[in-house]
């Protein structure tokens, strides 16, 4: 993800929602996995499993839902919503790290996550900064500041 425009322009297919759906889950496996190797849970598997295969798909597709209507209010001629669903899930990738414990590395990885997911808006749906900036606003903290902790880790740091 050196260059995001480049990459959403290359790899979001119109109608494809398994390939950010797949990719969602195996960034949610490697973090999940990470953070309950570190709280040592007895139901290590019950629990990984159901983040991934139960929570991942059910919220990523919520959260596009609430992206796509987003998109139709501010955004004439857009593109469907698979490519909604692979923007949403290719932009979680540097939440990979943000299983581990440290806030300012959650929020590091919150900040490039919300970033990816306004250029990945802009790039596949063609609209401007600040129309991408207004229409990532809520699912970013849905899915950056509260998903993956960052708001937490915010305020941890702030405390």
């Amino acid at each position: 993800m050196a260059h995001p425009g480049i990459f959403f322009n290359e790899r979001v297919e119109s109608g494809r929602q398994s390939n950010g759906l797949i990719f969602a889950m195996g960034v949610i496996a490697l973090e999940e996995g990470s953070r309950l190797m570190l709280i040592d849970t007895r139901y290590y598997f019950i629990s990984l499993g159901i983040a991934v295969l139960i929570i991942t798909p059910i919220l990523l597709h919520i959260v596009a839902a609430i992206q796509t209507l987003l998109l139709r209010l501010f955004v004439e001629n857009r593109r469907g919503i698979g490519a909604t669903v692979q923007v949403i899930g290719y932009s979680i990738a540097p939440c990979v790290f943000a299983g581990f414990t440290i806030p300012a590395l959650r929020i590091v990885c919150a900040a490039y996550g919300s970033l990816l997911l306004v250029i990945g808006l802009r790039e596949v749906h063609n609209i401007s900064l600040v129309r991408a900036i207004l229409v990532a606003s809520v699912p970013a903290i849905i899915i950056f500041g509260y998903v993956f902790r960052g708001v937490s880790s915010m305020g941890h740091l702030l405390s």
